[in-house]
């Protein structure tokens, strides 16, 4: 098996675009979280959230005629992955087409209510919806529209660009997606099956048909102060906060990085992936939270104490804080905790990704990144988190994700 390094890091979410954005809106503690107009203009229940600032695609996607088939979550993705690949500097001659693939962490991309307006229209009698109109309808959509939304095309433009002919897949498993999918990009990696994988997550929890179809369940009723919504941890956090945004990563192995002169930021040194069923019978108990901390540390084969800091989940939501918070402290001990959540809000299928990016970067620098938003400890979270950036304990780092649906994933990466 061979060791897995990541030499390339691209994100741009709430916080900006590319690492020192990123990283200087960190450092000065500004969050991305803030009043979208047209959803305060569209008296939408729960008008923030955290959006790409200023985000221009045509500065990064290349052909241009390919933004007809992007939507925005890939567009985001897109980007990421172009700076990711320039953070690493690899030449296209540096990586054999065959040896390079891609895996992408994706939710579910949601057609913008004016791409079907038309449609919708066209299918209506007497001002009512009528399926039997359907076959004018959908003359009404744009030829290319399903192009657009398909959860799989982040990775399939990402993969055109570069010419990967390697292993391609896309995961589609809600909040753990990237996590999942950078993982699967490590296996490739280690299994020697291709030498070098773009991996990460792009998504949105911004579309307008999910904010209006679940009308602001579980999500923070904070408006009156957009920054301070999202506080993980925190006894007076009240729900999540919804973004967008993507972040990738280069991995490579040790010996194709090392052939080529790269910087390595990190090596992949295990994880855990596991399942707790559960239903709202029988909600969660953390149960798969901790067996894949337990997993990722065997796979390693370190102890707890050798952890200098978690990424943790740290949704904002009273319960899944909760048990989050418990089982790290039960696996765990005493480790710092961050939760860069609390900066940008939930971006959904790339959320970990672009945590795990905040991470890197504090890592490199030497240090911890804070938590946003966290006042008062609460008693059902027993956790130590970071609120100041402060010296990491150790060089390894433990990433964490979960669902209250049962799943949850750890991945452990260490500074080189």
């Amino acid at each position: 098996m061979h060791d897995v390094v990541i030499t390339g890091i691209g994100i741009a979410c709430p916080l900006g675009i590319g690492r020192e954005a990123v990283w200087s809106a960190i450092e000065n503690r500004r969050s991305g979280v803030r009043v979208i107009d047209r959803f305060a203009e569209a008296k939408l229940p729960i008008p923030i959230g955290g959006e790409v600032p200023d985000f221009e695609p045509k500065q990064y996607i290349k052909p241009r005629k390919s933004l007809k088939v992007m939507s925005r979550e890939t567009q985001l993705g897109f980007t990421a992955a172009e700076l990711a690949w320039a953070d690493a500097s690899i030449e296209d001659a540096q990586v054999d087409p065959e040896q390079l693939g891609v895996v992408v962490g994706a939710n579910l991309f949601r057609s913008p209510p004016e791409d079907v307006a038309a449609s919708y229209q066209a299918t209506c009698k007497d001002g009512k919806f009528d399926i039997l109109n359907w076959a004018t309808g959908i003359q009404e959509i744009y030829p290319l529209w399903m192009l657009k939304y398909l959860p799989n095309m982040a990775c399939c433009h990402i993969g055109i660009a570069r010419d990967a002919r390697g292993p391609i897949n896309t995961v589609v498993q809600g909040d753990v997606s990237s996590l999942i999918a950078i993982i699967e990009a490590a296996d490739v990696v280690a299994r020697g099956h291709a030498q070098v994988m773009i991996a990460g997550g792009a998504s949105t929890m911004l579309a307008p048909i999910d904010l209006a179809w679940h009308g602001g369940l579980g999500m923070s009723r904070n408006i009156e102060d957009p920054a301070g919504a999202c506080r993980p941890f925190d006894a007076r956090r009240d729900g999540s906060v919804a973004s967008e945004g993507s972040a990738m990563f280069i991995l490579e192995s040790r010996q194709h990085a090392e052939q080529r002169g790269a910087t390595m930021y990190a090596q992949v040194l295990g994880y855990g992936r596991r399942f707790e069923p559960c239903s709202p019978e029988k909600p969660a108990t953390g149960q798969a939270i901790r067996q894949s901390i337990e997993a990722a540390l065997a796979m390693a084969n370190i102890p707890a104490s050798e952890i200098g800091h978690v990424s943790a989940h740290g949704l904002g939501t009273i319960e899944e804080d909760a048990i989050e918070a418990q089982a790290i402290e039960q696996t765990l001990g005493d480790v710092p905790v961050t939760a860069p959540k609390s900066f940008f809000g939930n971006l959904g299928a790339s959320s970990n990704a672009a945590e795990l990016a905040v991470s890197l970067l504090g890592m490199q620098r030497g240090v911890i990144p804070p938590t946003l938003n966290y006042e008062q400890a609460d008693l059902a979270c027993p956790v130590n988190v970071v609120t100041t950036p402060q010296i990491s304990r150790g060089p390894t780092m433990l990433a964490l994700s979960h669902k209250l649906t049962g799943q949850a994933v750890s991945l452990l990466i260490s500074k080189e």
